[in-house]
């Protein structure tokens, strides 16, 4: 009997001084998120000092396809002027002038099938735009979890994913945060679609650069497959800034967001194309094989 009492103590005393896991777990969670918090607390406390917020001029280059699993339907692409609206003015997307424009269609498509205004969507970042997951309205919808530190592009970053932390939620994905300017580097997130008529999943990549002393939206991709006939749309926008503006100027011609930028297009693909633009194509290196498509 006492033999047994031992045992039996031996053993609550050894489960009582063993760790917890799941409540370990759940510690471990906490932290992240906490952790999370506390960067993404110091990345929006620098938004007005580590980015423009003037209007800006800026020239790009967009290109669209649209393909299934085995062939490719429609290819355009554009040097485009983009006219930027002030950060503080969080209602109007980019303004877009095209230079020259061009677009071949291999197979018989339907135009409400294209994308229209997806040129001057992109070219708002999702810092400033307002029904963004890191727009001041909409942030305490998300919880942001610290996921580690790593690399990019030779800076070092921290790592903070997010998804929803109310039914509201809009988006979940990955921020890369420069750990000593606290600027966002580069963000990977898909909308949640749950509710779409068109779409069944889209992911978008938005990267910036430090350039003439502010951060800024510099490429930015866009991957979508439709919900009927499984259609993929992919778009890459990049964009070099010109100049700062007080105002538009009053002589382009702004494609609005419901008719296709491609309306005039050339259906010629040829090097004259880049003539005076060549320093664009430096942005297309590392990029998809179907961007190089002709």
């Amino acid at each position: 009997m006492l033999l047994n009492a031992l045992i039996l103590n031996t053993v609550l005393s050894l489960f009582i001084l063993q760790p917890n896991n799941a409540s370990q777990g759940n510690e471990s969670a906490a932290a992240k998120v906490q952790a999370g918090q506390s960067i993404m607390e110091n990345v929006f406390d620098r938004f007005h000092i580590n980015y423009e917020m003037s209007r800006t001029h800026k020239i790009g280059y967009y290109k669209e396809s649209m393909s299934d699993t085995q062939s490719i339907y429609y290819l355009a692409d554009g040097i485009v002027d983009i006219y930027i609206p002030s950060n503080l003015n969080q209602v109007e997307n980019a303004s877009i002038s095209p230079i020259k424009t061009r677009k071949k269609a291999f197979k018989e498509i339907k135009e409400e099938n294209l994308l229209f205004g997806n040129a001057s969507d992109m070219a708002r970042s999702s810092i400033w735009r307002p029904n963004s997951f890191l727009s001041e309205k909409n942030r305490d919808d998300y919880v942001f979890s610290y996921s580690g530190d790593s690399i990019l592009n030779e800076v070092e970053v921290s790592v903070v994913t997010f998804k929803p932390s109310k039914s509201n939620g809009l988006a979940t994905g990955k921020i890369y945060i420069d750990k000593s300017s606290f600027a966002i580097l580069k963000i990977d997130y898909r909308p949640i679609v749950h509710h779409s008529k068109f779409w069944s999943t889209v992911s978008w990549t938005e990267e910036f650069q430090f350039k003439k002393g502010a951060y800024e939206l510099c490429n930015v991709r866009f991957h979508g497959v439709s919900i009927e006939n499984n259609f993929q749309y992919d778009a890459i926008l990049v964009m070099d800034q010109l100049e700062v503006l007080s105002r538009l100027p009053q002589d382009s011609t702004f494609i609005k967001e419901n008719v296709s930028l491609f309306e005039k297009a050339d259906d010629e693909f040829s090097e004259s194309f880049w003539e005076g633009y060549d320093y664009l194509k430096r942005y297309l290196n590392s990029e998809p094989q179907w961007l190089s498509k002709n």
